[in-house]
């Protein structure tokens, strides 16, 4: 029952009891009264009230009378003390319920979850309480895998690069070849370092609320055509990819589909699954395919590559970040660069969503709204 219901109630009664009550020690008085001073049950009903009234009227009545309306007036305060004290139980149980969960996240125990089951107003906001709690766990882990991945990712290019250091200054490169190699590798393991900072700089920006006064993460948007900026990416990239040992192939790509979209941010995304494509291949020589439809109103353009894909279990949690799907892909990168499509197509209006081709490998579907034609002619 709502606590609504039970305040409705227990109102009505405060006002029905006290009522009853008196009626119920009134007559009762009055045929005591009756019965005592010899007035006869057969008597007329004009005599018995003449008789009470005279009587009321009487010392002897009023004081009958006062102690009647005290007797009411203390069951009437038991009464209402009796259904006060119920209400707030039923409110003060649920209150300190949330109490003891604030008292669990207080000590860092987010793993906490509140158990009410009682059908009334304070269980949706129980319930809340627990969706909120999954998310701060949820999040707490994020925060813990994601000082793990960096803490991991910068590590292993900073012992490459003190490695080479130490083999330039101790002499270990003694001959220029040596030496070129040696700094070959220290310019590589900065591109990758500066990259990761890079990824962590366009994370935060993107997920972190600006401080006050501050500009909020701005998009520079301009109308394309799908089909064009799909193809420039693949002119841009094939040959660095093929180089890596991935080859991208375009399917035959529709035209007037144009779309909204910041094509720096655009690409960012391209070469993200791009990388994820390159760093997860089991085969000597990968693919990926491009392709694009038009679907309800939105341009949907689908990358799928050859890989191992995943367990289907891993699909909605691949855009999280520093998630990887299996433990072994833990030394293949920071796990940083779905997380960040993501957010860029979200900024942009459309979603991001991971699916498992029957044939295998994995497929990363993007859904970005269509301009209105009126709107891309200027008209």
């Amino acid at each position: 029952m709502t606590l609504k219901r039970r305040v409705f109630i227990s109102n009505i009664l405060m006002i029905v009891l006290p009522v009853l009550l008196f009626w119920a020690l009134m007559v009762g008085i009055s045929g005591t009264v009756l019965v005592i001073n010899g007035v006869s049950f057969g008597s007329g009903v004009a005599e018995k009230i003449e008789f009470l009234e005279n009587w009321h009227s009487s010392g002897l009545g009023i004081v009958f009378t006062g102690i009647t309306m005290a007797i009411v007036i203390i069951l009437t305060l038991t009464v209402n003390q009796l259904l006060t004290r119920n209400i707030i139980k039923r409110i003060m149980k649920p209150l300190d319920t949330l109490a003891a969960g604030a008292r669990q996240f207080s000590e860092n125990n987010l793993a906490f979850r509140l158990d009410y089951r009682a059908e009334d107003e304070f269980r949706p906001v129980c319930d809340t309480f627990n969706e909120m709690a999954a998310r701060l766990e949820k999040n707490e882990n994020s925060r813990k895998e994601l000082i793990a991945g960096i803490s991991h990712d910068l590590r292993s290019p900073l012992i490459s690069i003190k490695m080479s250091v130490d083999g330039i200054k101790s002499g270990v490169a003694a001959t220029s070849e040596q030496r070129e190699k040696y700094l070959g590798i220290i310019e590589n393991k900065t591109a990758d370092l500066e990259h990761i900072i890079d990824q962590l700089f366009l994370f935060s920006k993107l997920d972190i609320s600006p401080p006050e006064g501050g500009a909020e993460f701005t998009t520079e948007t301009q109308t394309v055509q799908c089909d064009a900026i799909i193809e420039d990416c693949i002119v841009e990239l094939s040959d660095e990819y093929e180089r890596r040992g991935l080859t991208l192939i375009a399917r035959e790509l529709p035209e007037n589909m144009p779309i909204s979209i910041d094509p720096l941010l655009f690409r960012r995304v391209v070469v993200n699954i791009f990388e994820n494509a390159v760093k997860y291949k089991t085969a000597e020589k990968g693919e990926i395919r491009l392709e694009a439809a038009q679907k309800a109103g939105m341009a949907e353009i689908t990358f799928t590559d050859n890989g191992p894909g995943v367990s289907p279990e891993s699909l909605e949690k691949l855009f999280d970040v520093f998630y990887r799907a299996d433990p072994s892909r833990n030394k293949k990168g920071s796990g940083l660069g779905l997380a960040i499509s993501a957010k860029i197509i979200a900024k942009m209006g459309g979603s991001i969503r991971a699916e498992l081709p029957e044939a295998g490998g994995l497929a990363i579907v993007i859904r970005l709204p269509l301009v209105e034609k009126d709107e891309h002619n200027g008209k």
